[in-house]
């Protein structure tokens, strides 16, 4: 068997080191594998290459190595302080910590590409419940799994919102995380779910942490994640700008 070394997010750390336990791949892109672990101290983990954006639960491959060729289904074991899949061991050469932002000073968005209408009234709607502190049930029910691909518009609007309202110390925060994470494994995919998961716990992609702690010309580079996951990561941000007082239009 091959062995290769991987940078671990330290939030897969709980299942990376625990007993060896079965693992099954649940989505594949260009540039990642998404693996199912169906373990609630880290729902999923996602082997990816350095050209993928860099989500909370990743192991990233070195620059030299290509994506592992891997069809949903396929099953590996995850524990002992290795990921097996594919022929392959995948072992941590080293640890880095997932972005966890505190946001600082005024955070200015100037330009966001419109929503369609009916994400837009979904978000509206999102944003007076947590302004006028009343249920959230309706709000996220109606965002979560709005949308196509791999991470839908909604669960990205959903979670740039929870990202923002823990960096700046919300209370509304943690009354988000807790419905939100009351439904997303049955309302939306599993890929997602999972990192709302992250998202649910204050943690998000390097970009979306750059823009809520003012770092130059964050905003134009979060917008350029996905297909639409930075545009709903920043809806999210401004959704909430109320309510956390931190970020300007």
């Amino acid at each position: 068997m091959r062995l290769r070394p991987v940078a671990a997010a330290a939030s897969v750390a709980p299942v990376l080191l625990r007993p060896r336990h079965p693992v099954a791949v649940a989505a594949v892109t260009a540039h990642a594998v998404y693996l199912r672990t169906d373990d609630p101290a880290c729902p999923a983990v996602c082997l990816s290459t350095p050209r993928a954006v860099r989500v909370p639960c990743a192991l990233v491959l070195g620059t030299d190595a290509p994506p592992p060729e891997l069809r949903i289904g396929d099953t590996g074991s995850l524990g002992g302080g290795e990921l097996t899949v594919g022929g392959t061991a995948y072992r941590p050469a080293r640890w880095w910590r997932p972005a966890r932002p505190r946001a600082s000073g005024r955070l200015p968005i100037t330009y966001l590409p419109p929503l369609d209408p009916a994400t837009a009234t979904a978000v509206s709607r999102l944003a007076a419940a947590l302004a006028a502190g009343t249920s959230l049930a309706g709000p996220v029910a109606e965002l979560l799994g709005r949308g196509p691909g791999l991470t839908p518009l909604g669960d990205d609007v959903l979670a740039g919102a929870l990202v923002t309202l823990l960096a700046t110390g919300s209370p509304a925060g943690p009354t988000l995380a807790a419905e939100v994470m009351r439904e997303a494994f049955r309302r939306t995919a599993f890929v997602s779910a999972a990192l709302l998961w992250h998202a649910a716990r204050g943690e998000c992609v390097p970009q979306l942490a750059a823009l809520l702690t003012g770092a130059p010309g964050a905003a134009e580079a979060l917008l350029r994640v996905g297909h639409t996951s930075g545009a709903g990561l920043a809806h999210g941000v401004r959704a909430v700008s109320t309510i956390s007082g931190e970020v300007t239009a």
